[in-house]
């Protein structure tokens, strides 16, 4: 080999360790910066190489290896839009809302809600459509729950829109009429005959609206036996029972007549049906359960009203579970499950493209994603989350190893400052060869 050609080994060694500088550095400086994947610097002899003329020319050149699979730090964090990776798995984003761009592959669960496209409400009010987003803009992707809450997995998801335009009829927002109700009060068995006593209630109808109600119970002339006056909003006792009226006017039957225990007490499932038409016309029909009304004592006492149904909601909040389902909570103060968010697997993570720091994109070598549903702990699954799971309010850091990093920045600095001697030395005696020639 030529004197020459001698500088071809020291000047890869500098240039090699020089690639390697560059990874420590990206890593110590992105340290506390949320998902990122530390990577190395490996080292692979160039093997020798004969030329036409015979004469050999060897060394050594860099590659770079991501550590995409291992754990990052996990921190706590009280924003409700952090979402941590506890395991293997990686979240899916893409460049378009409707999902038509560029799709990427990140560990940093850092979200927020950005405004989307411009639209126009059914009152021609103009609004901005909101998404989840990583801190580049980017768009998370999810699997849509039904009606119902339900999510089906399946390869396609979608953009997790997440302003109240986009859950303003169906399931939780929607209205639903009571079809059951519940009371509980005392009343003295000690009442005298004719005696009244009133408890207040109200119900939904079918349009969410809520229809007040009187409960009036009246002891009649049978022992321990009171009689139910379900009087609606817009009515009154009078009107319905007529007591200050002659003996011999027509007087309207109670809702219903219940005979009490010597205990003062009913029995278990003690119900009957209320229907009648609202002040507004609009009809209503519901379930009384009675079977905690107590008949004892001197004290009139009215503790609880309870009914189902509900009055027409919308999106208020949301927050993450550890299966990753993004679960709403309406103005009617329902919750239900809006999205699911899957994790993104591939049968070599490690080799995907970096993009830029925190981001990945599918290569030659990692193959295609996998995408796999994150279940909760329940009985049907016996390892807990299976692969991976999520934890709400924490935020997966930086993976780097700082004690690794400055142990391989000694090793490179020690390696490029040889390789700088034997490139000086090979110069000293390229000069000192020349000069004899003089």
């Amino acid at each position: 080999m030529p004197m020459y050609g001698a500088f071809t080994a020291p000047i890869l060694g500098m240039l090699a360790q020089t690639s390697a500088f560059g990874s420590i550095s990206q890593n110590i400086s992105n340290m506390n910066t949320g998902g990122y994947k530390a990577h190395d610097t490996k080292f692979s002899t160039i093997l020798a190489t004969t030329y036409s003329n015979n004469r050999d020319i060897g060394g050594l050149t860099a590659n770079t290896r991501n550590f995409i699979e291992q754990q990052g730090r996990i921190i706590s964090s009280t924003n409700n839009l952090d979402l941590a990776i506890s395991g293997k798995g990686l979240y899916i984003l893409n460049t378009e809302s409707d999902g038509s761009g560029d799709t990427f592959y990140t560990r940093d669960g850092g979200f927020s809600v950005n405004a989307g496209d411009e639209a126009t409400d059914a009152d021609n009010n103009t609004y901005n459509e909101s998404y989840i987003t990583d801190k580049n803009g980017y768009f998370l992707q999810g699997w849509v729950a039904d009606g119902t809450g339900e999510v089906t997995p399946s390869s396609t998801t979608s953009s997790l829109r997440i302003d109240s335009q986009a859950f303003n009829t169906g399931g939780a927002a929607d209205a639903a009429a009571s079809t059951t109700a519940s009371i509980a009060a005392n009343l003295p068995a000690t009442t005298s005959i004719d005696g009244t006593y009133t408890t207040k209630g109200s119900v939904f109808d079918s349009a969410g609206t809520s229809q007040s109600l009187e409960l009036v119970w009246e002891r009649n002339e049978a022992s321990q036996e009171w009689d139910l006056w379900v009087v609606p909003d817009g009515s009154t006792f009078n009107q319905i029972k007529f007591t200050d009226y002659p003996s011999n006017t027509t007087e309207a039957s109670p809702t219903a007549t219940y005979t009490f225990s010597s205990t003062g007490g009913l029995p278990d499932n003690t119900t009957t049906t209320v229907s009648y038409t609202a002040s507004d016309s609009t009809a209503v029909s519901f379930t009384l359960d009675v079977s905690d009304i107590t008949s004892i004592g001197s004290e009139f006492l009215y503790f609880d009203f309870q009914k189902d149904g509900r009055t027409a909601g919308v999106l208020d909040s949301f927050k993450f579970d550890e299966s990753g389902k993004i679960i709403g909570r309406f103005t009617n103060g329902l919750e239900e499950t809006l999205y699911k968010i899957p994790l993104a697997t591939f049968a070599n993570a490690d080799t995907l493209d970096r993009f830029q720091g925190n981001l990945f994109q599918e290569s030659t070598t990692s193959g295609t994603s996998t995408l796999i549903e994150v279940r909760a702990n329940n009985a049907d699954v016996d390892i807990f989350h299976e692969f991976a799971h999520f934890i709400p309010f924490a935020h997966e850091l930086s993976n780097t190893n700082l004690q690794n990093e400055f142990t391989h920045m000694i090793m490179s600095q020690q390696a490029y400052n040889s390789s700088a001697t034997v490139f000086k030395s090979l110069d000293e005696m390229t000069r000192q060869a020349a000069n004899l020639k003089t």
